[in-house]
């Protein structure tokens, strides 16, 4: 029956009264009592489906939560289309509704599911024993089960469902409520959600679960990590970093699985038993004999879980810490006193926590614990964990397609899934999930199980598939296999696919697989989850003797045949390590030169390690292999990506790729990353396609355009479209690249130092740059500084306000310096002042002696540059250098120069126009990495690619050309002067106009140079 807003008002007026009039008794009832008799038919009132007669159980209205006697789970959740949108927990009555225990215990539920999807994220909670109903907003971090009181969105006694009757019918009516949830997310928003605390009215902030949990496990001053290593250090003065990090890891890993089981509720509140071990055992805060104390429960879950979490282990062995930490850890994990829940909050958002745990490591002194980020993660500015949605794409695209070839289980149990740098196992997760989702369809298709099906499945009280315990332990151990050089990872990632495992594992099948069947829950891992380094076999210390652990520790070399002895895997996924090679030689040197030897992607050029594991990846799959990573897309046109393209099209591997351009996926940083798939199998095309927003993999699969494997080779690869290409290809002929004029295109220079090198003119006088101190110093050594803002299109306006100091080699003064006795002698007023900032030059890394600035051959092209190019452009780029070239400097921030031989009989300005040109800026950007706002990369390797459109000087048509491009330039060069003299914003418009018509002369003129249609002019036109 559907209720009218008159006759829900009448029933609920008949409970409010039923309830007034026995109110001390039911003050006795039970919980299930005043549930039936009253919180169901109010709901029931208010439209909804309170026993879900006749839904399918995908669309249940009221959604019981099964509990055990401990009752952490909120009782219901209401939802409508597929859409989680309250939790309530329902108490007896003589429970008060106010008492921080109850309020928190519903809040840590639903705030536990803010990072889960759009359907499954819960907004608010409803606490009532009818007596009372407390409405709380659950989208803010309380942090202290106290300040949960601050987020009452609605307090109401039983009275106010009357008196406030239009506010219960417009908040909770069910269609009402169905309209106002679509409105999440938007300006409009409506019902409930219109009601939602801003963060300025309470002390909190919407920060989400997975930010907040990190923040309590690593704050650096309140977190559990440097509290426990703080007090391990000051009772073990002798443990060293290392240890102290392994064993911190070790410890909080038991905590954070003791609760995720006393949250499931699968068995014993094994959390609860830790507290009362401490406390009845009396321990002292100081005393450190809790680790004795508590073996007994360790040891017990080792014997039941296995899983290598709770087996004995010499760090922790090795090492105590207080009573006084550990106690006070377990009380912020406790039920009562915890804003998470881990019966909702997913595993997959646990490893996203960890994910950035573990970027920092301990440093120990003698006297000091500090908590570091890693050298690699701070050369990286931080760690960026890979968005689910990415991890559901390339395992859909890798492990879905071998399972979509799967005809049985026994099919399933061939296949090997590997992570080479598994990190926290968030590839693992997502394929273990494919893995469990797969056996859910194929058992649930069958009309009825046998009684083999049974020890593999069983159907739960709604009639639900699930999978057996047992059968998850075969999926683990079949499987699933990583490999990560960090051992902190390694644990974290046996610790997250446990965790996994025990999801929707009941009392009933802990109890039969520990007594029935004398099983443990889970799996020993250590098997399949290892500790290495993927990129170094053990050949790496072959002929030598052992005598140095530290470099064994470093390198950990890995060998994959005797590790894995059952040959290639199915599927290679993850996301390696994005890092230089620069960083690796600082961070890992003995690395570099065994990585040179042994792969050709790191044969030459200043690589990114990423290239090497896609690299190691290739020749781990088998024969119907097939690997997926997200990585940046420089490989794409690099030099350093060579190597690489032509091991995978050489394999004739390429298979699919979607790249994101100039899109961000990972948060706060500026790598630019692209999906690639790879496969054993040699394909004839290439799928690609260009995601206009990472996040629409969310939402559908991109759209594929299928490009000829014989379009891509060890050569830059480009994705254009079929017109695209062709037009690339009609462009180059009749041309030549325009480092083949040929040209010399030569980087700016760098001081690393520029406080120091850099000064200030005024009159006669210098000034450094900071301090603002005098300086006397020889005038010919001194150079103008360029900037990229210093020069635009056929525009050069340098500020002259700061002066170059270059005492390294001034060959065009007629000097030659090659010694510190050379600068002394010939320039002694710069040698007195450098020699003043002599510590602070020194500590430059980029440069062998202290006082030089940059290399030789930076001066020299200088002398004779004749354009210029910024380092990023988002128009045309190049600018012709005044004729004086010597008297200034251009700086590394600034570009790019170069210079053009005058074999070809090509005026200067014939060229200048020609790269200005809006086709051949067309060009640059299509081979180009594309930043934010269109802005490209204009760096030596795409610049000298360029097509140059040869003169035939014998002809008189295309001579006529090419002067008719020489004037128009030497038009345009004027015209910028002219406006940067001008004093008007008259006549700067006036010469703005008549510079967008030479631009528009210049672009029709190459049109016609480069024999371009008028469809063709307009794919280019549209790429603006």
């Amino acid at each position: 029956m559907i209720y009218t807003k008159e006759q829900a008002y009448a029933e609920i007026a008949k409970l409010v009264n039923t309830f007034k009039t026995s109110e001390t008794r039911l003050n006795n009832e039970a919980e299930a009592q005043i549930e039936n008799n009253f919180i169901r038919p109010l709901f029931k009132y208010l439209n909804w489906n309170t026993e879900n007669d006749g839904l399918a159980i995908p669309d249940y209205e009221f959604v019981v939560q099964r509990t055990n006697r401990y009752g952490k789970r909120p009782d219901y959740i209401l939802q409508l289309d597929g859409q989680h949108l309250l939790v309530i927990d329902a108490k007896q009555v003589k429970l008060d509704m106010h008492d921080p225990r109850w309020m928190n215990q519903v809040y840590a539920y639903a705030y536990s599911t803010q990072n889960l999807s759009p359907s499954r994220k819960i907004d608010f909670a409803i606490l009532t024993d009818f007596q009372e109903f407390v409405a709380l907003d659950c989208t803010l971090y309380a942090g202290n089960p106290k300040a949960v009181a601050n987020f009452r969105v609605l307090d109401w006694r039983y009275d106010d469902y009357l008196t406030q009757f239009d506010m219960l019918w417009e908040l909770f009516e069910r269609e009402n409520m169905r309209q106002a949830a679509r409105t999440r997310g938007t300006d409009a928003l409506a019902g409930l959600w219109a009601r939602a605390l801003s963060p300025k009215k309470v002390k909190a902030n919407r920060i989400p679960p997975d930010k907040a949990f990190l923040m309590e496990m690593d704050d650096d001053k309140t977190g559990w990590r440097v509290r426990l290593a703080k007090d391990m250090k000051k009772h073990n003065p002798e443990a060293d970093g290392a240890l102290i990090t392994a064993a911190v890891q070790l410890l909080i890993d038991r905590l954070i699985f003791v609760k995720a089981l006393s949250d499931r509720e699968i068995e014993d509140d094994y959390l609860s038993q830790l507290a009362e071990t401490v406390e009845r055992d009396g321990l002292a805060e100081s005393n450190i004999g809790w680790f004795t104390a508590c073996r007994t429960i360790f040891t017990k879950l080792n014997e039941f879980y296995n899983g290598s979490i709770f087996e004995s282990r010499p760090e922790l062995e090795a090492v105590t810490v207080s009573n006084k930490v550990v106690r006070a850890i377990i009380h912020d994990l406790q039920p009562e006193n915890s804003s998470y829940n881990f019966a909702v909050l997913p595993v997959e958002i646990l490893g996203t926590i960890y994910e950035r745990f573990l970027g920092r490591v301990v440093r120990t002194t003698d006297k000091q614990v500090k908590i570091e980020d890693k050298p690699e993660v701070r050369k990286a500015g931080g760690v960026y964990y890979t968005p689910q949605y990415i991890v559901n794409y390339i395992v859909q695209n890798t492990v879905g397609k071998l399972l979509g070839k799967c005809q049985t289980p026994e099919d399933v149990t061939q296949l090997r899934i590997l992570d080479p740098a598994c990190g926290s196992g968030s590839f693992l997760l997502g394929a273990y999930n494919a893995l469990i989702d797969w056996h859910i369809r194929y058992y649930s298709d069958k009309a009825r199980l046998t009684k083999q099906d049974r020890t593999a499945v069983y159907h739960d009280s709604d009639g639900r598939v699930r999978l057996t315990a047992r059968l998850k332990r075969q999926i683990l151990l079949n499987n699933l296999y990583g490999v990560d050089i960090d051992p902190q990872a390694v644990e974290v990632t046996r610790l997250s696919l446990s965790l996994k495992a025990l999801e929707d594992i009941g009392q009933d099948e802990v109890y039969e697989e520990r007594n029935l069947f004398k099983q443990t829950v889970l799996p020993d891992l250590s098997q399949n989850i290892k500790y290495g380094n993927s990129l170094i076999g053990p050949d790496y210390f072959e002929g030598q003797m052992f005598s140095n652990p530290d470099e064994l520790k470093r390198v950990n070399p890995f060998d994959w045949e005797q590790q894995f002895p059952h040959g290639g895997f199915d599927a290679v996924i993850g996301n390696p390590p994005y890092i230089r090679i620069q960083t690796l030689q600082e961070i890992n040197p003995e690395q570099v030169g065994y990585l040179k030897q042994h792969y050709q992607a790191a044969s030459s050029g200043n690589y990114d390690i990423y290239v090497v594991f896609v690299e190691k990846g290739l020749s781990l799959l088998n024969e119907r292999g097939r690997l997926g990573f997200i990585l940046p897309t420089k490989f794409f046109a690099t030099d350093y990506g060579e190597g690489l393209r032509k091991q995978i099209t050489d394999r004739k591997a390429l298979d699919e790729v979607v790249d994101f351009g100039h899109a961000q996926v990972f948060g706060g940083a500026t790598t630019y990353t692209c999906l690639l798939f790879l496969s054993s199998q040699p394909s004839d095309s290439v799928s690609y396609s260009k995601a206009s927003s990472p996040s629409t993999l969310l939402i559908n699969s991109p759209i594929y355009r299928t490009i000829p494997g014989t379009a891509f080779t060890e050569q830059p690869w480009m994705f254009g479209t079929d017109v695209e290409k062709e037009l690339a290809d009609k462009i180059l002929q009749g041309s030549i690249r325009l480092i083949d004029l040929p040209a010399d295109i030569g980087r700016g220079s760098s001081s690393g130092s520029d406080s120091v090198f850099i000064l200030r003119r005024e009159g006669k006088e210098f000034i450094t740059r900071q301090g603002g101190e005098q300086v006397a110093i020889e005038e010919d050594i001194l150079r103008v500084p360029v900037y990229a803002t210093d020069f635009g299109r056929y525009s050069f306006t340098p500020k002259g306000e700061e002066t170059i100091i270059f005492p390294y080699d001034v060959t065009s003064a007629g000097y030659e310096l090659k010694s510190e006795i050379g600068l002394q002698k010939h320039f002694p007023k710069a040698y007195k002042y450098l020699t003043g900032r002599r510590k602070e030059l020194e500590s430059r890394k980029q440069f062998k002696a202290w006082y030089s600035f940059s290399a030789p051959r930076n001066l020299n092209v200088h002398d004779n540059a004749q354009m210029l190019v910024p380092l990023l452009a988002d128009t045309g780029l190049y600018c012709r250098f005044p004729e004086n070239a010597a008297r200034y400097c251009l700086m590394a921030s600034g570009g790019f120069s170069i210079t053009v031989a005058s074999s070809h009989g090509l005026s200067l300005n014939y060229v200048l126009g020609l790269l200005n040109s809006r086709l051949l800026f067309w060009r640059l950007r299509s081979i180009s990495n594309i930043f934010r706002g269109g802005w490209i990369t204009c760096t030596k390797q795409y610049v000298e690619t360029l097509p140059i459109h040869i003169i035939n000087f014998d002809d008189p048509v295309d001579k006529a050309r090419h002067n008719k491009m020489v004037q128009l330039v030497e038009s345009m060069l004027a015209l910028h002067k002219h406006k940067a003299a001008a004093k008007t914003q008259a006549d700067q418009e006036l010469y703005q106009r008549q510079i967008e018509a030479t631009d528009h002369e210049i672009d029709a003129l190459v049109y016609e140079l480069y024999g371009l249609t008028s469809d063709e002019i307009a794919t280019v036109e549209a790429a603006r």
